[in-house]
């Protein structure tokens, strides 16, 4: 491998895309705050004590997206393709958790769907909302990740 691909594959995220990925991680990481704290609510509202087991296990929640944040702000190059597997499982997940069931029974009341525990609307759009914020975070690591490749010096042949 020449020195000029070797720069090419390892050239740091330039700083108005890092500025997008920061951007969408951190709307990502308020949005499932949002969520988090709704279910506070909710739990209030049902007078259930969310157990320490379940605070423990919703710590992997932020895992994915938090690595896509940082690996933005060291200006990775990695990080776009970090966003979009962080957005895309977000979404996924807590769409399957929420409207079936999760995949392991670890979340106390929250192993029922929305369905059968009849939450309320503003439970419904906070869902939605996070379902398409991690949508979202996922379409401007694959934007990033497209500018990029069209930002990398070309190699030209001269005759």
């Amino acid at each position: 491998m020449s020195d000029h691909s070797a720069r090419c594959v390892t050239s740091p995220i330039r700083p108005a895309n890092t500025r997008l990925l920061v951007q969408a991680a951190v709307a990502q990481i308020l949005m499932i705050l949002i969520h988090d704290l709704d279910h506070i609510r909710q739990a209030y509202g049902w007078c259930y004590t969310i157990p320490v087991s379940v605070w423990l296990v919703n710590v992997s929640v932020y895992m994915p997206v938090t690595a896509a944040l940082v690996a933005a702000v060291r200006q990775h190059r990695l990080a776009p393709t970090l966003l979009i597997v962080a957005g895309l499982l977000t979404a996924s997940s807590f769409a399957r958790v929420h409207l079936w069931r999760p995949f392991l029974p670890v979340w106390g009341i929250w192993n029922k769907s929305y369905l059968a525990l009849g939450v309320d609307a503003a439970s419904w759009l906070i869902l939605v909302a996070t379902v398409a914020v991690g949508v979202g975070a996922a379409l401007v690591g694959a934007f990033v990740l497209g500018r990029q490749s069209t930002q990398r010096p070309r190699i030209t042949m001269s005759a």
